[in-house]
């Protein structure tokens, strides 16, 4: 096999198809390279809770170049490596979960498990993949593996530390020298976030050219944030839950993880029913320009919006650092967008409250008893 050269650490998704496209490379050479970055890398990180059989993924790698080399090309995704987040509904009640991230359900011919990081579903066997994974498929991708997560999307109890599982063990953010400080908060600045962590890390630590995860509060945003990575949460309803295990209808949401904005627009034309939302002619990325001029922007005040000093054991220094970079953000956003409006008003949670309960939380428990705890 000829000598593959391209850096797993900044090259996107979008980039890898370009030279898929000119036959600079393979989708078989781009699994051997990823399976392979996963065995060295992951033993530290624990950012992948199970990666696909080699063997198996090879014959699905070369069926799709094949596909590629005959004029087929399903879409932008043809011959991608993608890792996802799963949460097995399929033993908790809910149809149609298959692997990827561990609470997202895939079929046993993908050779994974889906535990949700918890060895009470450890061999579980769903009938059928989750709805956003059998999309991948169709459009072409390999699923490289599941990636690891907080344990039952950090819905197993309070205080433990982002990032964990009984099955995955404690994923390592590829950015933090020396690893979790063994006093930090649960979500402090030395852990990735949660609790779609390992798809985060796996991403920024070029186990994958991006992932998916899902998220009930925080759950993409925080881990991306922490791993200098695009996300967005989608709208509730326009992405297809079927399959991933449940915390709140009224919150659950499963998004993209990616380098660039390119690669999130590709991989939501592949995620989105487009009969739940408007899709572009042309997909998300033919409305992306180069311009702010037609965007109104709205922003919060980061001194107000931030995790509760219980959660991330502020650093005086690393705040002032972050708000400052806000400020100056905030300030070219202004000097580019079509209307600018700063800090928001918006009710917080201690304004959104119950019988003297958090109103959200009380609507998650609604849906399910067992009592929720934050950054789902």
């Amino acid at each position: 096999m000829a000598t593959v050269a391209f850096d797993v650490l900044t090259t996107t998704a979008a980039e890898l198809q370009m030279s898929l496209t000119s036959g600079l490379l393979t989708s078989v050479q781009l699994v051997q390279v990823y399976l392979d970055e996963i065995e060295k890398h992951n033993g530290y990180l624990k950012a992948v809770i199970a990666a696909a059989p080699r063997a198996s993924l090879m014959q699905k790698a070369k069926a799709l170049d094949e596909e590629r080399s005959s004029g087929t090309i399903r879409s932008q995704l043809h011959g991608l490596p993608i890792l996802v987040k799963v949460r097995d509904a399929q033993q908790l009640g809910v149809q149609g979960l298959t692997r990827s991230q561990d609470n997202t359900a895939t079929h046993p011919d993908l050779g994974m498990d889906t535990t949700a990081g918890s060895f009470a579903l450890a061999g579980s066997r769903p009938k059928k993949s989750a709805d956003v994974v059998e999309k991948l498929l169709k459009a072409g991708c390999l699923i490289i593996g599941k990636a690891n997560l907080s344990e039952l999307s950090y819905y197993k109890g309070t205080g433990t530390i982002c990032g964990w599982s009984a099955v995955g063990g404690q994923g390592q953010s590829a950015y933090v020298r020396g690893g979790i400080e063994d006093d930090d908060a649960s979500a402090g600045h030395s852990n990735p976030g949660g609790s779609s962590s390992g798809s985060a890390v796996a991403v920024s630590a070029g186990l994958s050219p991006f992932a998916l995860g899902t998220e009930t509060e925080c759950s993409l945003t925080l881990p991306a944030g922490r791993a200098a990575l695009y996300t967005i949460k989608p709208t509730i309803g326009i992405v297809s839950q079927q399959g991933i295990v449940p915390i709140s209808h009224l919150c659950d949401a499963a998004g993209p993880m990616t380098k660039n904005v390119l690669d999130l627009a590709n991989l939501l034309d592949i995620i989105v029913d487009p009969l739940k939302t408007q899709v572009p002619d042309g997909g998300f990325a033919s409305v992306m320009t180069d311009t702010w001029a037609d965007l109104k922007v709205g922003v919060l005040d980061p001194t107000v919006w931030k995790l509760p000093a219980s959660d991330i054991k502020p650093n005086q220094g690393a705040t002032e650092q972050m708000n400052a970079e806000f400020e100056a953000a905030y300030a070219k956003i202004k000097s580019m967008a079509k209307a600018f409006h700063k800090y928001v008003p918006l009710p917080n949670s201690e304004e959104l409250e119950f019988e003297g309960a958090d109103c959200l939380t009380t609507l998650w428990s609604i849906n399910n008893p067992i009592k929720p705890t934050h950054r789902q």
